[in-house]
């Protein structure tokens, strides 16, 4: 992962995502919004040893603080706390939510030399989302 650390990757293109969002609950608005966004993503290593995802965009931002391997609690964009793991494995980084409610989704982002590719599944929902950002130059 040391090679992709601190940089930030906008979204291209998105397929199935709208979809995902409805499956989770979100409402129209909320998930037109989030269609919309160029969202920024960018992972950072914390002097602590601990590592730092972030979400960006003009309208919202969030970050999620993890060990890797290690379970945590996470509040989503949507404020539900869900409880959740991120391991690292080569070039990607799988992030799992489980709701209360039981509702479990599966994030892998794929690294490369000049773009990131977002895989999202979720338990019950029939429709892989794929997001592909490119690497950001300053």
């Amino acid at each position: 992962m040391e090679e992709f650390l601190n940089k930030e990757y906008v979204l291209q293109s998105s397929e199935n995502f709208e979809d995902y969002l409805e499956f989770m609950g979100i409402n129209y608005f909320s998930r037109k919004i989030a269609s919309t966004l160029k969202m920024v993503q960018c992972l950072e290593r914390n002097e602590d040893g601990t590592y730092t995802f972030h979400f960006k965009s003009k309208l919202a931002s969030s970050q999620t603080k993890f060990i890797p391997g290690e379970e945590f609690e996470e509040t989503k964009a949507d404020g539900v706390k869900v409880k959740a793991l991120i391991t690292f494995e080569g070039d990607e980084m799988t992030h799992v939510q489980i709701e209360s409610n039981g509702r479990t989704s599966k994030h892998v982002r794929k690294f490369y030399h000049d773009k990131l590719i977002v895989t999202t599944t979720a338990v019950g929902f029939d429709k892989t989302v794929t997001r592909v950002y490119e690497l950001l130059i300053k």
